[in-house]
């Protein structure tokens, strides 16, 4: 025990998880009926709906890139010290499939590329691996890619659980995902199971008897966890199982359930335990090596409730025969890391194919003669192999493929040069529910005619130029500079965390939120710039006052950016990489800024579910105390104590709700008694000024109610933004003048991000 206490200090585990799978699916309706027997065989039986079909140009070197570029999305390349690639559907008898993808990804060279191979063990395998790498050396990451295409031929029995996927992670110190504990009951045995001798493209199985050494591996390997572990079933709050197919899951929860005398838990409950854990694969099929951890990943991004802290327990099987138990608890803020948007957008999107267009995938063969050999071109990503030439298989990136095929590229390059990429942000005006958005209570934003607009274009210099006019800020960086600027960010900001450093030190110029914006997409997405950029952003957006003038620069810059190098990234994805940016400005973002700046429109949002509302009609007006003498992190941190209180989060939300329902009944007396009930509890937790109390005093005496649209302030005289609702346009005009404020004239607008 003491060598696990010493492991114990330090966490080490899962810090980000993408899945990748083909972007060809077969329903398992359609196989059934081209083999003349029932679907309820495929859907009942083997608990399966579909199986993902790749097609020619896409193997486990194009999926596992495609994987690895989204968990790869905002992590240091400079830190991966170690690729381990576990896979089953090896391409080279010696050359590691992992060194294809270390050269397409850009990764250091300064790296160890492994394969390893034992079945669907193997994923496991790797993990294991690295995990004794980062205890050793908590300062690095480990890249550990499963990746696997199930083939067994055409009409054979193991047809209809065929299927291909990948499961990316990176693995670290301090993960932020799941913390992998280091107890596990770890069985071998020399069976025949499933094997794929080297003559052969399909594997050999004895179905029946694998499922039974699955069962009996799984009650072995428990015991010798559970002695190790000294934990019990209970113990336990989910479960993830290898998928062959997830009947097969399904029946080994079952054994697990009596061999622990828990028979008779409540159905709903053993559902719970597996189901959501067994989403993905119902509709990817097998994919070996990595189900286990895709398997994790449909779990993470369908669980019905926030899983923190919760223990998941693991059973990996690998056919031959390796099996493994070992569990892992969830860490608080999960859900950030997750890619949650990315896998249900790459599943909702497949192109389900014909029966006649999976035969002639399945059929197709890539030239083992020694004859070079193109390959047709699919739907594979960002990756394809493109051919084979003189043994050697050549894959490219589909950018470059496009580029290359395009007689006019060169004049297209020479015309981008001079393009500009002007893009728009809304401000934003929170009309219920400051702070306490931030702990998870509902809160109502929408966005106002008022922008941040970032202008980009090429240039010829390698280097990335910033003018930053409204700052007056000039200044040229090489991207090496831009990634050593945002890392001795991010290293403040984690001092910050460990309460080192105030919020207000880790930007300490204001012109830094863009360099650091610029810094983590281009890092995140692994941009290759051959040329340089110049951005430029102006504003007409108050900085400071509670408009969301952060979250629109970062949203415009990254936009613009994205549109100028021609990538199509998902909202959610850039909404992700946006929230991380503004967390250097304001400590703990709620991203309800960046929602709005994304979408535009009215928004009601509680926790990450957000809900478009109408944009109100009333009479409205927004009036500019100053910029507070606190920051929006500074006023968070002071009042975050008083969050503490149940009944104060619940009051919060009481207020937003009310307000919500006044706007959907478009009941404006409601919305103002709404803005006058939030504006006392704005007052109650210290973020109203003294003067800026009186101003709305004043307002509310003549029959008009006023409230802060931000953070407000702890300390000075001026509050920032505020919402006047009044039929009254004189009363606003004489008391603004009278308190020396000046009225910003608004409208809502129903745009988010767009091109200015």
């Amino acid at each position: 025990m003491k060598m696990l206490n010493e492991f114990n200090a330090i966490k080490v585990g899962i810090d980000t998880l993408a899945v990748y799978t083909s972007r060809y699916a077969l329903d398992l309706a359609t196989l059934a009926k081209a083999r003349g027997i029932s679907a309820e065989k495929y859907h009942a039986g083997l608990g399966q709906e579909m199986m993902s079909v790749p097609p020619p140009g896409e193997d486990i070197v194009t999926m596992a890139c495609n994987a690895a570029l989204q968990a790869l999305r905002d992590i240091s390349l400079h830190d991966i010290e170690l690729l381990l690639f576990a896979t089953e559907s090896g391409i080279d008898q010696s050359k590691a499939a992992g060194i294809y993808v270390h050269g397409l990804l850009h990764l250091p060279s300064r790296c160890r590329v492994v394969e390893l191979k034992q079945a669907c063990y193997g994923g496991t395998a790797a993990i294991q691996l690295a995990l004794s790498f980062l205890r050793e050396h908590p300062n690095k990451k480990v890249l550990v890619i499963a990746a696997d295409i199930a083939r067994y031929g055409l009409e054979t029995k193991g047809e209809s659980s065929q299927g291909a996927g990948v499961a990316a992670m990176v693995l670290s110190a301090h993960p932020r995902i799941l913390a992998i504990e280091p107890e596990y009951g770890v069985m071998t045995e020399n069976v025949m199971d499933f094997w794929r001798p080297n003559y052969s493209h399909q594997a050999f199985v004895d179905g029946k008897y694998s499922s039974k050494l699955y069962l009996v591996l799984l009650e072995k390997c428990w015991k010798e966890y559970q002695e190790i572990a000294q934990r019990n079933f209970a113990d336990h709050d989910y479960f993830c199982y290898h998928t062959p197919v997830p009947r097969l899951v399904e029946k080994a929860h079952q054994h697990l359930l009596k061999i622990n005398h828990q028979e008779n838990l409540p159905e709903l409950l053993q559902a719970k335990q597996i189901q959501a854990a067994l989403k993905y694969a119902r509709i990817m099929g097998n994919s070996y090596s990595a189900s286990l951890y895709i398997s994790l990943a449909s779990l993470l991004d369908n669980a019905d409730e926030n899983i923190s802290g919760k223990r998941i327990g693991f059973y990996s099987y690998g056919s031959g025969c390796v099996a493994e138990y070992f569990s892992g608890v969830v860490q608080a803020g999960y859900g950030d890391m997750l890619n949650t948007e990315y896998h249900r957008d790459l599943l909702r999107t497949r192109k389900q194919i014909n029966y006649e267009e999976y035969e002639e995938f399945f059929k197709f063969q890539y030239a083992e003669d020694g004859s070079n050999q193109e390959i047709p071109a699919y739907k594979t990503g960002h990756f394809r192999l493109a051919k084979i030439e003189q043994h050697k298989r050549i894959y490219e990136k589909i950018s470059e493929v496009v580029k290359s095929n395009s007689p006019l590229f060169q004049q297209k390059t020479q015309e981008e040069r001079g393009r500009k990429i002007k893009i728009a942000a809304p401000g934003k005006l929170i009309l219920s529910g400051e702070h306490a958005v931030i702990y998870g209570q509902p809160a109502l934003a929408m966005a106002v005619n008022r922008y941040v607009t970032a202008t980009v274009t090429r240039e010829t210099v390698s280097q990335v130029l910033f003018d930053l006019s409204d700052l007056s800020h000039h200044s040229r960086l090489s991207y090496d500079a831009l990634h050593l600027l945002k890392e001795k960010i991010k290293q403040k900001y984690y001092r910050f965390i460990r309460g080192d450093y105030s919020i207000r030190d880790v930007l300490q110029k204001p012109f830094e939120l863009a360099q650091f914006a610029m810094g983590v997409l281009a890092e995140s997405l692994n941009l290759t710039l051959p040329q340089g950029v110049k951005i430029q952003v102006q504003s007409d957006l108050p900085m400071g006052c509670g408009m969301g003038s952060s979250a629109a620069t970062i949203i415009s810059v990254m936009q613009a950016i994205s549109n100028c190098m021609q990538l199509q990234i998902p909202q959610e994805k850039l909404f992700k990489l946006a929230l991380e940016a503004e967390n250097m400005q304001h400590g703990h973002s709620s991203g309800l800024d960046l929602r709005v700046a994304l979408q535009g429109g009215c928004l009601y949002m509680q926790g990450q579910e957000v809900e478009l509302r109408s944009i109100p009609d009333m009479p409205m007006y927004l009036v500019n105390t100053g910029t507070p003498a606190t920051t929006t992190g500074q006023c968070v941190e002071k009042v975050s104590p008083l969050f503490e209180s149940i009944q104060l989060r619940n009051e919060f939300a009481a207020v937003t709700k009310f307000m919500d329902k006044a706007l959907q009944a478009r009941s404006w007396q409601d919305m103002q008694e709404a803005i006058q009930r939030n504006h006392e509890l704005l007052v109650h937790i210290g973020v109203v000024p003294e003067k800026v109390q009186n101003f709305i005093s004043s307002i509310e005496s003549a029959g008009g109610a006023a409230k802060i649209c931000g953070s407000g302030a702890v300390s000075g005289n001026a509050g920032g933004a505020v919402l006047v609702v009044t039929e009254d346009k004189h009363l606003v005009s004489s008391l603004t003048t009278r308190h020396g404020y000046n009225v910003i004239p608004i409208s809502g607008e129903s745009r988010g991000v767009h091109a200015a």
